[in-house]
């Protein structure tokens, strides 16, 4: 009999718990905001991580891609957490202005941000933003990388990747669950 006085103490206890911190998806996007949104270049192994492919002797060359590396701060003003976590569901993407395409298809070749056009490789960071408070999300283009290797294409000149970084923010973040999207925010307005 302990035993399930117990078990019932213990299973009350979590209903009350999750009763009073509810995580909800993204359904009231009146309390997103986006408050700093964040662009850089980098081949930080930290950050980017690392490929490992074949050279012509079929021996492990290590490479380390360049990316364009985008970072939101979000804050969320709900009484409830916010969860933009299931890549299923959520995802998060950057609809380019006219500037900005001219930028990376003059770089790149080709437009990086429409997904069927990516033949670079994209990443993207999600999670919760807790209640009355602020998270940090990623996004991250793979340009292509310094040293020539079978995988990725050499990186354009410093110019090209300058003119490209100085375009960067001008565009819109936008989040999307279940492929419709569900909220939009200017990158160079929340300077």
């Amino acid at each position: 009999m302990k035993k399930f006085y117990l078990g019932f103490s213990v299973i009350c206890l979590v209903s009350i718990i999750s009763a009073c911190s509810k995580t909800e998806y993204v359904n009231n996007v009146d309390y997103l905001k986006l408050q700093k949104a964040e662009v850089m270049l980098t081949d930080d192994k930290k950050i980017v991580g690392e490929m490992i492919v074949p050279d012509k002797k079929n021996k492990s060359k290590r490479i380390v891609p360049t990316e364009l590396h985008y970072t939101f701060t979000m804050e969320n003003k709900s009484n409830n957490i916010m969860a933009l976590s299931d890549p299923v569901k959520t995802n998060i993407r950057i609809e380019p202005d006219k500037e900005l395409v001219s930028a990376v298809k003059e770089a790149i070749g080709s437009n990086i941000y429409k997904m069927d056009n990516n033949k670079l490789g994209v990443g993207m960071s999600i999670g919760e933003i807790p209640s009355k408070g602020t998270s940090k999300f990623t996004l991250n283009y793979t340009l292509g990388a310094k040293e020539k290797n079978n995988k990725l294409p050499l990186l354009p000149t410093e110019e090209k990747l300058k003119k490209l970084q100085d375009n960067a923010l001008k565009g819109t973040l936008i989040i999307s669950q279940d492929d419709k999207d569900i909220a939009e925010f200017r990158l160079d307005s929340s300077q």
